[in-house]
């Protein structure tokens, strides 16, 4: 197989945001799980919107490079001896980029001097999956913008599969609350049942598109699956914490019914906090979505957020289902062939759920869910709802209920003005259905998810 393509990715806007920002006294830490692209789109980015510049790749560089970064208070003597090992010097105005910073934490704290020095631009890219365990001892420069990256969204996966741009076109439906012509419909959710059971890791996709094969793809997948379990492996070796058992124990907890996170079925019987910074860690890695519980509605829902109540999914829905189907003993062709046509027996809630929770965070939404009761207490007549997703923008609350099927009530959602009156909550229902527009509630395509916000 050829190399690995380059895809369009939304971040690039942002680098060129930090790029041209009138006020530029900051470095950029792009934070990220592994294999989501970081290393690729920054080299691209530097290629075109740079002079010149420098790639440094931590995870691979000399002991005799590294050492310099023990001593920067003289930075002309160390820009001079750096140049000279890395064989190439950078005029003033150029790129540096620390890739996977994380393998030397001096570097990283030499960005302070870097910054105020002001010579050169720098980039830093790091894998949380490690970037956490490499800071003791040393100062983390106040002079970085972090910001988040996340696995190929739809329209990515768009982009990168069809080369095309109509996608944005769906969005007149919503402007005109008109439903999306069937033909449309199907064929949109043929491709983002596709996307699902690729997955946003840039390297599977890349795989796909040259291959055209399901099996190759599921493979890059597996490989990427036991990248992560070594890296929660050597995590858990080094701080005593059980990541890799929360990880694993996920697929089982997401096929059952109850898709809520059960400590005691998960990881065997104890008390929560004794597990709670490895939740903290494997959530900070940015591998796994972490959905706590939120007691009440009003916002900000972070202020009735309970710590011991909450739901993980994999950060690249993708890698869920290669784990799915594996435990389903079905990962051949006519499987994928049955889910993308949407005719496969596995717990669809899950998926759904899981895809509509990876794009909302993407997309920079914080995410919880919710259970209220509503009935005569007294009695015990009371019955209680649940709402799969809850969210909040400018202060409004959204509830999100996810449908996998074509028959189905909305109890939850009905519900909600009975029991928060004072609130004016956004309902959507998201699934598999087309789109319609019942008031103040919307059934939206899990295809319109990125077009809707």
């Amino acid at each position: 197989m050829g190399q690995q393509r380059i895809f369009k990715r939304k971040i690039y806007d942002a680098l060129l945001e930090w790029k041209n920002s009138p006020i530029h006294n900051s470095a950029l830490l792009i934070e990220g799980a592994r294999r989501i692209g970081k290393s690729t789109i920054v080299r691209e980015f530097a290629k075109n919107e740079y002079p010149d510049f420098i790639m440094v790749d931590f995870r691979n560089e000399s002991d005799d490079v590294k050492a310099l970064f023990n001593n920067t208070k003289d930075l002309d003597a160390f820009y001079r001896n750096f140049f000279l090992l890395q064989n190439h010097v950078l005029k003033p105005g150029g790129l540096i980029v620390f890739d996977e910073i994380q393998f030397c934490p001096k570097a990283r704290e030499a960005i302070k001097d870097f910054v105020a020095d002001g010579r050169y631009d720098f980039i830093e890219t790091g894998s949380l999956i490690s970037i956490k365990e490499n800071t003791q001892g040393i100062m983390i420069p106040s002079e970085e913008r972090r910001i988040e990256m996340h696995p190929m969204d739809f329209e990515e996966f768009l982009w990168a599969s069809e080369k095309n741009d109509s996608y944005p076109l769906l969005s007149e439906f919503l402007k005109k609350h008109e439903e999306v012509p069937q033909q449309i419909h199907r064929e949109y959710m043929e491709k983002f049942r596709t996307y699902m059971l690729i997955g946003g890791m840039p390297k599977v996709l890349s795989i796909f598109l040259e291959t055209n094969s399901f099996k190759l793809a599921e493979q890059e997948k597996e490989d990427i699956l036991k990248l992560y379990r070594d890296d929660l492996r050597k995590h858990d070796d080094q701080h005593g914490t059980i990541c890799g058992q929360l990880f694993d124990a996920i697929p089982a907890q997401l096929a059952k019914e109850n898709r809520r996170f059960l400590l005691r079925s998960g990881i065997g019987a104890g008390r929560y906090s004794k597990i709670e910074k490895s939740l903290h860690d494997l959530s900070d890695f940015k591998i796994v979505t972490r959905i706590p519980y939120v007691a009440d509605m009003q916002p900000p829902l972070s202020l009735a957020q309970e710590e011991g109540r909450f739901k993980l999914y994999f950060c690249d829905t993708g890698l869920l289902l290669t784990k799915l189907f594996a435990l389903s003993k079905q990962n051949d062709g006519e499987a994928f062939f049955a889910f993308i046509k949407g005719r496969h027996s596995l717990n669809l809630g899950a998926l759904y759920e899981s895809i509509i929770a990876q794009q909302l965070t993407a997309m920079g939404f914080t995410l919880y869910y919710h259970k209220y009761r509503l009935g005569d207490f007294e009695n015990g007549k009371s019955k209680t709802y649940e709402l799969d997703l809850v969210a909040e923008e400018a202060f409004k609350p959204i509830a999100f209920e996810v449908k996998s099927s074509k028959t189905y009530t909305t109890a939850s959602l009905d519900h909600l003005k009975d029991k928060y009156p004072q609130l004016k909550i956004e309902r959507i229902v998201t699934g598999i259905k087309n789109l319609k527009y019942e008031g103040d509630k919307v059934t939206l395509p899990a295809y319109m998810i990125p077009l809707f916000f």
